[in-house]
């Protein structure tokens, strides 16, 4: 009896490896694997050169930043161009005469600075650093 089971163990075994065989040898299906396994690498390729160039030029930027080569003048310029052209507009366009606008502006930094000011000297921090009016520290 121990040898038909064996004959039998070992007929499934020869089977199951034909099958396999049979299966391994199919050129439709080695064609398939063949063309996802390519598609995939070139998938995998364009990630690859995305995040290569990508890392290069993050690189890059910190190179130049590092060096001091930073280039921030230009669009500073421009926009502090913006803001100066911006004001000219608003004060030639405005609804009041020149000496009117230029008294408003006048009285509002005025009226700014008496606010520091007064922001400065309720501070805290300015009491404790307040020498006493003896001299004397205490």
């Amino acid at each position: 009896m121990p040898g038909l089971y064996r004959e039998s163990v070992l007929q499934r075994w020869a089977r199951l490896a034909l099958k396999f065989g049979l299966v391994f040898t199919d050129s439709k299906l080695w064609e398939s694997i063949r063309g996802q396994m390519r598609d995939r690498f070139d998938d995998m390729g364009s990630e690859m050169k995305r995040r290569y160039a990508d890392t290069s030029d993050r690189l890059d930027r910190a190179q130049d930043a590092y060096q001091g080569r930073v280039h921030w003048a230009a669009p500073t310029v421009g926009f502090l161009g913006g803001v100066g052209l911006g004001v000219g507009l608003g004060l030639l366009l405005a609804p009041a005469s020149g000496q009117e606008t230029r008294t408003a502006i006048r009285n509002k930094v005025v009226s700014l600075k008496k606010r520091a000011g007064d922001t400065v000297e309720s501070s805290p921090l300015r009491a404790a650093i307040r020498p006493s009016p003896t001299g004397t520290g205490d």
